[in-house]
């Protein structure tokens, strides 16, 4: 585990994707509770949120993006039906409707990730973050090993348990085992809401 101050504030946005970018894994808030997250390039990192949150591999992870547009080379399904701009402005106009997160299942080529990141699934839960500072988390977590910027957004919880709404809720479940990010959630009520994108199918 990259060594680092145990919380950072919002306007340590490099700071932070450098502790990512070593392996570090962070609790931040998203648009609802806190989640638990990692580079998910980093395989440590993965192995380390299943550890701390006794996860069952087989569920997968949910990812944040900052964009729909770095989505096409990964589908194993033709992509040049969607218009990613026009879909993404969707989910930003569900969002800001019903106060709630849009996450979709998108159907992706086998090998191209971390099977940690799909579990028993053929697809990937991917979130286009409307959190301003996820967002740009993300940007700055684009490299040569994660070239879609995703960044890992599990529940900040052990299994089971209620997810983290505060610092010092996410704080109590894993002290000094991982980083913190000091900011704050939007403000949403729910969870976010699950659809398959290609069937429009909604799971949650």
């Amino acid at each position: 585990m990259p060594k680092a101050k145990r919380i950072f504030g919002a306007e340590d946005v490099d700071a932070v994707s450098a502790y990512l970018k070593a392996g570090g894994v962070l609790a931040y808030p998203t648009e609802s509770v806190w989640g638990l997250g990692c580079d998910a390039s980093h395989s440590h990192a993965l192995d380390q949120i299943i550890s701390l949150k006794n996860r069952d591999l087989g569920k997968g992870l949910i990812v944040l993006s900052d964009t729909a547009c770095r989505l096409p080379p990964l589908l194993n399904v033709s992509h040049e039906t969607f218009d990613w701009e026009k879909l993404e402005q969707a989910a930003m106009a569900y969002t800001a409707s019903h106060q709630r997160a849009l996450t979709w299942l998108v159907p992706v080529k086998a090998g191209h990730l971390p099977k940690i990141l799909t579990g028993d699934h053929d697809t990937l839960a991917v979130r286009i973050t409307t959190h301003p500072l996820l967002s740009e988390l993300c940007r700055h977590l684009i490299s040569d090993q994660n070239p879609y910027g995703f960044l890992v957004s599990t529940s900040c919880n052990r299994s089971g348990q209620p997810p983290a709404r505060t610092l010092a809720e996410a704080m109590a479940y894993f002290g000094d085992r991982v980083a913190y990010l000091d900011a704050q959630t939007l403000g949403f009520d729910q969870p976010s809401c699950i659809m398959n994108l290609v069937t429009g199918k909604v799971l949650r």
